[in-house]
Order: structure tokens, then C-alpha cells, then sequence
């Protein structure tokens, strides 16, 4: 029995192709955070994208369309990059509730060090569009433990996007009481329906250390 070979040149350049492409596509998200950090999110044009990541006009609109969209993709990478920084943390972790409340200590501790990303990534417009999949995998494994109690993935979503919007602005603004982050999570725990001497135990657990450090907004 033979093997047809007189594909895999044709396959080879498809991939080289394709890892081409997400490269520029990454450098260009990664130039576009440089400049919304320096020129803000509403006074950039394409030109300033085109300039920052040196490439062509026609490179540009290989990949993006308008500034609304690479501004989402942006947003979208940031909020990637830290779930992939916390998932790396979780491991093998498979409590559901554990997982949430440690994840929700990561997520808000990069908001109190670094207000800048947490002004850039808490935009209502785009929070259902990021990269959120383990949490919503939490909430089902949660709520099939008996560990949660709400009425629809849905409704605990929402509960859980919009509360983290506010506290990341509130912590943009500065204005946070003392233990600030264990708070949020406890009135967040209570309203996804965990008793309360599940999230005592919850937020008793020590918190372990990020070692994967995700993306900071650069400094201007």
C-alpha cells in the first residue's frame, strides 16, 4: 500500500500560512494596546495602528475592518490572557466553588494593582464577548454539585459580569474599603446561593501565588 505524498506541500504552506497570519494579526492587537494606553480608546485612527505596528494599510485590513473591532479583539486578548494566567494556576483544582473564588481573587487583584487594564477591560459593551468559558463551566459544575443555587446559567452570569464591572471601576476610581475584594466575593457567592459556611470555607483557603503574570498596560 502507497501513500500520497502530493498534498503535504500544499498542506505545509497552508499552515506556515496560517501561523503567518495570526502572528501579524497578534502583533497588530499587541501595537493596539500601546496605542489606546497612550492616545485612549475614541482619539485613535488607523493611521496610529498602521504606524505602531509598522505594516502596510492593506496588512491592516487583512485583519480588522475598523477601530471598533481591533479595540474588541484588544479587549478580548487582555481578558484571555489573564483566564489563561489563572487557569494555569487552578490546575487540577475541581472544586467549582474553589476554583470561582480564587479565580475571582485573581481577576480582581489584577484590578487593584493595575487600574489602568481594569479601566480598559471593564467595558460593558464587550464583557459577554470575553473569554469566560471556565467560568460558566464553574457555575454548571457548581450548581449540578449543589454547591450553587440559581435560578439560570444566564441569570448567575449576569450577576457575575456585572458585579465585576463595578468593582473594577470602583477600584479605577480608588475608592475601596478595607478587604474590598473578599467582599465582593461574599456578596457575589451569596447571591449565586452558597451557604454560608461554604463560602467561610471558601474564602479561608489560602490563595496560591500567580506565577504566569498576565499583561500589563504599558506605561505612557
Amino acid at each position: 500500500m502507497t501513500t500520497d505524498h502530493r498534498n503535504e506541500p500544499e498542506n505545509h504552506r497552508t499552515r506556515v500560512g496560517k501561523q503567518r497570519r495570526e502572528r501579524t494579526r497578534q502583533k497588530i492587537v499587541e501595537a493596539a494596546l500601546r496605542v489606546f494606553a497612550r492616545m485612549g480608546t475614541d482619539s485613535p485612527m488607523i493611521e496610529d495602528f498602521i504606524a505602531e505596528a509598522s505594516i502596510s494599510r492593506g496588512t491592516f485590513y487583512n485583519h480588522f475592518n475598523t477601530t471598533a473591532e481591533l479595540l474588541q479583539a484588544t479587549v478580548e486578548w487582555l481578558s484571555a490572557d489573564i483566564m489563561e494566567s489563572i487557569e494555569t494556576e487552578l490546575g487540577t483544582q475541581d472544586n467549582a466553588l474553589l476554583r470561582l473564588t480564587v479565580g475571582l481573587r485573581f481577576w480582581l487583584g489584577k484590578a487593584e494593582q493595575d487600574p489602568t487594564w481594569a479601566a480598559f477591560v471593564a467595558r460593558p459593551e464587550f464583557i459577554k464577548e470575553l473569554q469566560f468559558e471556565p467560568v460558566r463551566r464553574d457555575l454548571r459544575q457548581g450548581q449540578q454539585a449543589g454547591l450553587f443555587h440559581f435560578p439560570s446559567e444566564h441569570v448567575a452570569f449576569d450577576l457575575l459580569a456585572g458585579t465585576l464591572i463595578l468593582a473594577m471601576r470602583s477600584y479605577v476610581d480608588g475608592q475601596v474599603p478595607a478587604d474590598y475584594t473578599n467582599a465582593i466575593i461574599r456578596v457575589v457567592l451569596q447571591g449565586l446561593g452558597v451557604s454560608e459556611a461554604n463560602i467561610n470555607l471558601a474564602l479561608a483557603q489560602p490563595q496560591p501565588s500567580m506565577r504566569r503574570p498576565p499583561v500589563s498596560m504599558p506605561s505612557c
